[in-house]
């Protein structure tokens, strides 16, 4: 199978696009789209994306090239690799101290833009959050323009940069061999409409971006360590389950034993991880893990503000080392169909966590404990950049509890907070589609770190925080919902702020001589996602670090 990729000339007419280098130049078979890059280490790590079609492959090499005066020098040549469509470039010994404007060269195509200076000077550090990109409104042209006016200095995408029903809705998942290259094809449009809304961005800032279950085709994803998933036509399936097979009729003719974790062909998923997060500074422990899945969780230390970038999903144990069967809501008639979501009100979810259960895994905390430690040394201002907030802060309906939460496992969540606290690190995460600010509890309310859950930036909100029990103090007059709380898995939490009905984009604010932390959001209107004035109760919120 072939897949359709976005012709340039269509595509001129809503995004600007990668410029020919002369008017009377011909029409490559490989055009550039856009650029993204990371700086740490005085190591520039740059990927650039193209239209190449892996299923249709041809030779092409990229060149990156500096500005000097009025002349450009190429300082390194990358060949377009046919799995991911992209060119990568790697320069050792970058001057991180001065400006560079730059150009990425392939056939007649040009890309330029800016390689900025490191802000190291900077007293406020402005990063922008970024979560639940879909391509319902496609380019979002006025939420992109009030984003590059507001000129932060660094990006963070923080999961979800597509979903299965962009660019056509139709998905390929590569279960085996065969299929990589079908379904990497069919993987290339909808990631070129997440490079194609934000390459201005891109091409001018480093970014951080971090993959969630959407970005590898999974629903949602308990990652075992890497493991792969199960097929319906695998020994050890029981296709008689009565969670696995739902009403939905694809799911009875190649059905992936989502509730069991994992991930799809190894091949196909370090290739989708690549494309997205290949400028990211080197991985503390790449492996290959489990079936041969690559880890990508690391630091960086930018404009003296510390950054640990986590994968909550890749160790995660799955909901099927402690359930059986799902657990029905006696208030409906209808049968639970999903392992899960725990929707029976009484249901004890203290059973749950058991000996042995993992979320970030054994080595991504013991790199967790050294990257405080040096927080601690340096005296930084720091953030943990991850996928989902460790808590159970949004819900289907008041009395559920979400095993995709990473408020479960309870024991392993409650490690991770322990190990995180000590830096005072702000945690920033995507997942839910819900905006909320929170003070997670361990052994106490409001003993662990601050927790800013994005607002979704295309996808709607259809989660909750509506908790039937009152708060145990700490509520806010005025704003319902606020206090001290337990989750439904009877974590301690405080909240803050949450922002019912409110999509939009994150703002984090790194005051580094008031020593202060400012979250802010940037609403849009939920129609047509174009930015919107309006005052969102209990943003922004100042934080301040000892």
């Amino acid at each position: 199978m072939k897949c359709t990729l976005f012709p340039l000339i269509a595509l001129a007419s809503v995004v600007s696009i990668a410029v020919p280098l002369s008017a009377n130049a011909q029409h490559d078979p490989v055009n550039l789209l856009w650029a993204q890059y990371g700086l740490a280490n005085n190591t520039l790590k740059l990927t650039a994306h193209t239209d190449l079609d892996p299923m249709d492959p041809v030779d092409a090499i990229a060149s990156l090239e500096l500005k000097s005066g009025d002349t450009w020098k190429t300082v390194a040549s990358a060949e377009v690799e046919p799995l991911t469509a992209m060119a990568a470039f790697r320069i050792e010994n970058w001057d991180s101290d001065t400006s560079h404007v730059y150009r990425v060269v392939c056939g007649s195509t040009l890309i330029e833009g800016i390689i900025r200076a490191e802000p190291i000077d900077k007293r406020t550090l402005k990063l922008m959050a970024v979560s639940c990109v879909n391509d319902n409104r496609f380019p979002y042209g006025k939420a992109v323009q009030q984003m590059i006016e507001q000129d932060p200095d660094i990006l963070f995408f923080a999961g979800d940069q597509l979903y299965q029903t962009n660019a056509g809705g139709e998905t390929i998942q590569a279960h085996d061999e065969k299929d990589v290259l079908p379904a990497l094809a069919n993987y290339l449009p909808k990631w070129r409409k997440f490079g194609l809304i934000f390459r201005d961005l891109l091409k001018d800032r480093p970014s951080i971006i971090l993959t969630d279950d959407h970005d590898v085709y999974v629903a949602d994803l308990w990652g075992v360590g890497g493991k792969r998933m199960k097929t319906k036509c695998e020994e050890g399936f029981n296709p008689s389950a009565p969670y696995n097979f739902g009403n939905a009729p694809e799911r009875t003719r190649m059905l992936i034993y989502r509730e069991g974790g994992g991930y799809l062909h190894p091949k196909w998923t370090n290739a989708v991880e690549r494309m997205q997060m290949g400028h990211l500074p080197d991985a503390v422990a790449p492996g290959p893990w489990g079936s041969g899945i690559r880890a990508y969780f690391t630091s960086l230390d930018y404009a003296g503000v510390s950054f640990a970038l986590l994968e909550d999903r890749k160790f995660k144990s799955p909901p099927t080392d402690v359930l059986s069967e799902p657990i029905d809501d006696p208030h409906n008639n209808k049968p639970n169909t999903t392992l899960e979501v725990i929707m029976d009100p009484a249901f004890d979810t203290s059973s749950l966590d058991q000996p042995g259960l993992n979320l970030l895994g054994e080595a991504q905390e013991k790199f967790v404990r050294r990257w405080v430690e040096d927080v601690e040394q340096k005296g930084r201002l720091a953030a943990v950049l991850h996928q989902s907030p460790l808590v159970n802060v949004g819900n289907y309906k008041p009395y559920y509890g979400d095993m995709d939460s990473n408020g479960w496992p309870q024991t392993p969540r409650d490690n991770a907070l322990r190990a995180i606290s000590p830096s005072q690190a702000v945690m920033i995460s995507g997942d839910l589609h819900y905006a909320t600010i929170l003070k997670q509890g361990i052994d106490n309310w409001g003993d662990g770190p601050w927790t800013y859950s994005l607002p979704a930036f295309g996808s709607g909100q259809g989660r909750i925080w509506e908790p039937e029990e009152p708060p145990q103090g700490g509520a806010i007059p005025g704003m319902n919902g606020t206090g001290n709380y337990h989750d439904r898995f009877g974590n301690k939490l405080t909240l803050i702020a949450k922002a019912d009905g409110i999509v939009g984009y994150g703002m984090v604010l790194f005051d580094k001589e008031a020593r202060e932390i400012i979250l802010d959001i940037h609403p849009m209107d939920p129609d047509t996602r174009d930015p919107i004035d309006i005052e969102v109760p209990g943003w922004p919120k100042r934080i301040k670090i000892d």
